[in-house]
């Protein structure tokens, strides 16, 4: 359990940090690309520290593939929200959740008694009262916009389970070499993407990715320790579950507290469900 509570606390910060730089109009791919070098540089230091040299294929193609996902799909989250808007943003990171939850029910064979299956529930529709769809906040609805959201979300799922693939399918030994190639190569991929565009980067916006590179490995390193212990290492679903609705709950509270964000009905119904989710899944 202590390793859940680090992966939420890290995720935690990089929603602060994240918010910080949005108020102070930080330009976001710049410090997103920036954040890699500093994640890449402690994995490379733990690996070497630990006497890591040798990469076996699993470790390599895990590490590849979650290079690929984890930047892509912020990118392409970007470009959905230029197009449709903040919602399909919001739906896609609820929907997302289901992916790894259904992963670990369908192939992993994890079983949910009642008080997880009524948090899980409880989780869902917290997440959306967090942030729900309002009249007018959905632009007119065409085929892309239609093909975007499931593909937006199941990108995000994957994403978020692949660091369970390797739990299952990759050497347990290698786990700081699977961290560091996923953000290795995450690094070369968002870079490419902040000179494609024509951005310039610019010292006040690589200097805070690079501290946010900082609780973005840890956030990893801890939620794949998560996923090892005995507590959730038959139980993923539940761990995934309390990871989303534990650190939704505590960036809301940050809101209301240090930004002053507006409280509707909803979101008070979203918290206390947020609670009540959060006490059945740890039953």
């Amino acid at each position: 359990m202590l390793y859940l509570i680090l992966a939420i606390l890290a995720s935690f910060c990089i929603s602060v940090l994240v918010k910080l730089n949005e108020t102070r109009g930080v330009n976001t791919r710049v410090v997103i690309a920036s954040n890699y070098m500093t994640a890449s540089a402690l994995g490379w230091g733990f690996s070497l520290h630990a006497g890591l040299t040798d990469i076996s294929l699993p470790t390599f193609l895990l590490g590849l593939g979650g290079g690929f996902l984890w930047p892509g799909g912020f990118y392409l989250l970007m470009w959905g929200i230029r197009r449709f808007g903040m919602s399909l943003a919001g739906a896609a990171c609820r929907l997302s959740l289901s992916v790894p939850v259904l992963f670990a029910l369908i192939f992993l064979n994890e079983r949910l008694d009642i008080a997880n299956s009524l948090g899980l529930i409880a989780t869902f529709v917290a997440l959306y009262l967090f942030s729900p769809i309002r009249r007018g906040q959905i632009r007119q609805v065409d085929l892309r916009s239609l093909l975007l959201l499931p593909v937006l979300a199941l990108w995000f799922g994957v994403a978020d389970l692949w660091v369970n693939l390797f739990n299952h399918w990759g050497p347990g030994d290698e786990k700081f070499l699977f961290l560091t190639l996923v953000f290795t190569f995450s690094l070369p991929f968002s870079w490419t993407v902040v000179f494609m565009s024509g951005i310039k980067p610019d010292r006040e916006a690589v200097g805070k990715g690079l501290v946010l590179g900082v609780p973005n490995f840890f956030t990893s390193y801890f939620l794949l320790e998560t996923l090892r212990s005995p507590t959730f290492f038959h139980q993923s679903a539940v761990a995934y579950t309390l990871f989303s609705v534990a650190g939704v709950s505590l960036a809301f509270g940050a809101g209301v507290l240090i930004w002053r964000e507006a409280v509707s009905r909803s979101h008070i119904m979203g918290f206390m469900l947020a609670l009540a989710a959060i006490t059945l899944l740890n039953r």
